[in-house]
C-alpha cells in the first residue's frame, strides 16, 4: 500500500504543500505538485476516430508512476473562485482518458484536504461534490475532507495543532495503511 499526495495549488510551497505535509508527518508517502507538470485540458474525442487519450503531455506519467500504485490518495487544493484550483480540475477532467482505457479507479480511497481563507466550510460544498461524485462513478472510496482557513502564506505552517477534521482524516489514512 501507497500513499500519494497531489498537491493542486500553484504555489508549491504554500499552505495546502504545509498541510498535505503536517497532515502526513511521519507517514510514508509520495508528493506530486500539479504546478511541476505540463497537463493538457481534456480533449473529448468519443464523437471522432482520434483515441481518448493524450500522450503529448505528463498526464500519462503522472497516472502510471504515481496514481496507479497508490492505495490512498489525497487531493489537495486552495479554493480559487469558488472552486478548485485549474491545475487539479485539469487533473480530474483526465480520469475521462484513464477510464476509456480501462484504469484501475475501483477501490482507491481517496481524500480531500482543501485552504481556503473566506469561510471555506460553507463556500466549498461544489468542490468536496465534484470529487465525491467523480469518486462514486469511477468506484473509488471517498473517505473525506480536511479544510482549513488560511489566508497568509505561513498560517497553515504557524498552526499549533490542526483542527478536528484534518486530525480525524489523518487517523483514518494511519488505520488504513496498518
Amino acid at each position: 500500500m501507497s500513499i500519494l499526495f497531489i498537491n493542486g495549488s500553484p504555489r508549491p510551497q504554500g499552505n495546502t504543500a504545509t498541510l498535505g505535509k503536517r497532515l502526513l508527518t511521519g507517514i510514508p508517502h509520495t508528493t506530486r505538485d500539479l504546478a511541476d507538470y505540463q497537463l493538457n485540458f481534456e480533449q473529448d474525442q468519443r464523437e471522432t476516430t482520434q483515441p481518448q487519450r493524450d500522450l503529448t503531455d505528463d498526464y500519462e506519467h503522472l497516472m502510471t508512476t504515481y496514481f496507479a500504485p497508490a492505495s490512498d490518495i489525497i487531493l489537495g487544493t486552495p479554493v480559487y473562485w469558488y472552486g478548485m484550483t485549474g491545475q487539479i480540475k485539469v487533473f480530474m477532467d483526465r480520469w475521462f482518458d484513464s477510464f476509456s482505457h480501462d484504469f484501475p479507479f475501483a477501490g482507491k480511497r481517496i481524500y480531500l484536504l482543501i485552504v481556503g481563507a473566506d469561510q471555506p466550510e460553507t463556500k466549498t460544498t461544489g468542490i468536496i461534490q465534484a470529487v465525491q461524485y467523480s469518486c462514486d462513478w469511477l468506484k473509488m472510496d471517498f473517505c473525506g475532507t480536511g479544510i482549513i482557513t488560511a489566508d497568509g502564506p505561513r498560517d497553515v505552517a504557524n498552526l499549533t495543532i490542526l483542527p478536528v477534521n484534518c486530525q480525524v482524516l489523518r487517523q483514518h489514512i494511519q488505520t488504513s495503511i496498518e
